[in-house]
């Protein structure tokens, strides 16, 4: 993966996680009911629940999260190469404050609502990420293009 992330750049790998994401959001839509997100229920979802399709989701969300998290990682250690601390450390803050309201609404809001806020905050995010990709990507690739080079002319 790492040959087809130099050779493609991030955006298929941050294209992939969306996907993933957004797939699993519409398919825990179709599989559970919207009450299913305070208690064990006995209402009707769209489609009739399976719980194969429920492991279907739970491993299209890891998916889509490694992706995330391996390009998001790797972004902010090259934009941030000389003072990559406390940029993890915002970055982790900033988390802890997302999944803090998560947890927060979470026992007020029904599971569509809050498959809602995902959607549009997995929209935004993957948008916002691709900004910075672009924006790095534009800085540094003369930098990576002569490196390149110079790695074929050695080989």
């Amino acid at each position: 993966m790492g040959k087809k992330t130099i050779k493609y750049g991030r955006d298929p790998v941050v294209l992939l996680a969306a996907f993933a994401h957004l797939a699993a959001f519409f398919l825990i839509f179709l599989n559970l009911p919207n009450n299913s997100a305070f208690g064990p229920t006995s209402d009707e979802a769209y489609i009739t629940s399976r719980m194969w399709l429920a492991l279907l989701c739970s491993y299209l969300l890891g998916l889509g999260d490694a992706c995330y998290n391996t390009q998001l990682y790797a972004i902010v250690g090259s934009l941030y190469s000389t003072d990559s601390a406390p940029a993890f450390a915002l970055y982790k803050f900033a988390q802890s404050v997302a999944a803090a309201i998560a947890f927060f609404y979470s026992s007020h809001v029904g599971l569509h609502d809050q498959l809602l806020i995902l959607t549009v905050s997995c929209l935004i995010g993957t948008f916002t990420f691709w900004l910075v990709i672009w924006r790095y990507e534009g800085r540094t690739r003369g930098y990576s293009e002569i490196q390149a080079e110079g790695r074929l002319r050695r080989d």
